[in-house]
């Protein structure tokens, strides 16, 4: 072969490579969404007291769904299961979106397996499953025995399981074959207005307005057509406008705001839950039902997040996942710090129990709660920004979240979606200060004082794995937990 032969065919096979390089980073994106409501008579996950619980609890009251928990009794609105798929060449990944009060690992697994034999080609460890944590979405599809015998879900019934996997394999299947050429972008906000910190009454190390205020939205637009194919929006509130009388099934407020983004811009709108152990929705945000004031706000602050962002048709996408062993429960209960009662009681049972320091330490298997956690990390590099998504195994509280938020900026990231209630449901993660103090929250931390450290090592080890590269120099000052923008929200 001649040089000048020899030079033109290397220059082919170059441009060759260009050009596929070119074409495997260009976006491809498709979403779903499947009425995944359950049969009425099912119990209503999320309180353990009213008319959600049997008159004479722990005496059983059986029905066909039910045990411990009284049936579901109607519908106000569905309860949806909603996927996107993202295809960024090197790298493709799924969200699915629940309305339910969490996720686990076997509901997560058993959809997969569904999906997985209809076609769907992404492995496990690169799907995040996100409970949006209505307290008014479906229960008894949970196997592990600490969560079945809270009142706040009820026995296991597996029927009730496999119904909502099918649902959730169909819209995961759906959204991949819905594939097509897209544009995505990132963009965050605040939101201040709309809800409250519920240990600012007890504790000394908050007040009702220490809240997380940060809405992080993902565009997702047609790059044919530019609408809307979806937007992923990130915010922490519980969904507890509907109170235990409700015996109707519903997505609750953020169910509201997802109504109103759709119908107002179309595509599929997938509420993904933050660091909301702590902090519920105000009065005003839950009035109006059932078009609740917050939930409309909530989709107003979206829309405008959303429209004032740079898209693009290309983006780096990389993930990883980590599994945590917790180890076995490590409750710690005592009377001082999970009923504030250091005095008196009957037979003066506080007074001598702050005395001798008595407390009830049960242990369990995985039987009795998950203990292998999958926690899972995104890295999306796109318009200069390099923007992470972690997921949290459970309800972390507002201080653990704005560690794990200074976490990612300590390793580069400039950006944090915090996935709550994503993947497994290991419970509350109250930090030690908060641990102390006591509480609802703090009851129901079950690996002791050192539960949110465990947590916040989860997420730290899977974003370390993509973390952006720099040098010791470079690496950003770690802010500390005042941050300006929580100052901010106090004001």
């Amino acid at each position: 072969m001649t040089l000048s032969a020899s030079v033109a065919v290397a220059v082919i096979l170059a441009s060759l490579c260009l050009v596929q390089v070119a074409e495997a980073s260009y976006l491809m994106a498709g979403a779903a969404k499947v009425d995944a409501t359950l049969p009425i008579g099912a119990p209503i996950a999320g309180y353990n007291h009213g008319e959600r619980r049997v008159p004479h609890w722990p005496d059983p009251v059986f029905t066909t769904y039910t045990t411990f928990m009284t049936p579901s009794q109607g519908v106000l609105d569905p309860t949806w299961v909603k996927a996107l798929v993202i295809d960024a060449g090197t790298e493709r990944i799924c969200f699915v979106s629940l309305d339910l009060m969490c996720a686990d690992s076997s509901l997560a697994f058993l959809s997969w397996a569904l999906a997985a034999a209809d076609g769907f080609t992404i492995p496990l460890d690169k799907v995040t499953f996100s409970g949006s944590h209505t307290h008014s979405g479906p229960g008894a599809w949970v196997p592990q025995t600490g969560i079945q015998i809270t009142p706040t879900m009820d026995l296991f019934v597996p029927p009730l399981q496999q119904m909502l996997a099918k649902s959730i394999a169909k819209a995961m299947v759906e959204a991949e074959r819905s594939l097509q050429p897209a544009s995505i972008g990132i963009n965050f906000g605040l939101l201040t207005n709309v809800t409250d910190n519920r240990r600012g009454s007890f504790s000394p190390y908050v007040s009702s307005t220490t809240i997380d205020p940060n809405v992080g939205v993902l565009r997702v637009d047609s790059s044919a057509t530019g609408k809307p194919i979806a937007t992923l929006w990130n915010f922490a509130v519980h969904g507890v406008c509907y109170g235990p009388s409700n015996m109707k099934y519903s997505s609750d407020i953020m169910g509201v705001a997802n109504n109103n983004i759709e119908s107002t811009i179309g595509g599929v709108a997938l509420f993904i839950n933050g660091d909301a152990g702590d902090i519920s929705p105000n009065g005003a945000a839950c009035s109006g039902a059932p078009n609740f004031l917050g939930g409309i706000t909530m989709a107003n602050t979206v829309m405008s997040i959303r429209t004032n962002m740079t898209t693009s048709k290309t983006a780096n996408i990389t993930a990883s996942s980590h599994t945590l062993n917790m180890g076995q429960t490590q409750t710690n209960w005592t009377l001082a710090r999970n009923e504030n009662c250091t005095t008196g009681g009957p037979f003066d049972i506080c007074s001598i129990c702050a005395l001798i320091d008595c407390e009830l330490n049960l242990r369990g298997g995985q039987a009795w709660v998950e203990e292998l956690p999958r926690f899972t990390a995104f890295r999306f590099d796109i318009n200069g920004q390099k923007t992470l998504f972690t997921t949290i195994p459970g309800e972390a509280i507002v201080e653990l979240g704005w560690q794990i938020r200074n976490d990612s900026l300590s390793l580069g990231f400039d950006n944090t979606f915090l996935v709550g209630y994503t993947n497994n449901y290991l419970m509350y993660f109250t930090t030690p200060n908060e641990y102390q103090i006591g509480g609802y929250e703090a009851a129901l931390t079950l690996w002791g004082i050192d539960t949110a450290e465990k947590i916040r090592g989860g997420c730290y080890l899977a974003a370390k794995k993509i973390a952006p590269a720099f040098t010791a120099e470079e690496r950003p000052v770690n802010k500390p937990f005042a941050d300006p923008v929580l100052k901010k929200a106090k004001n």
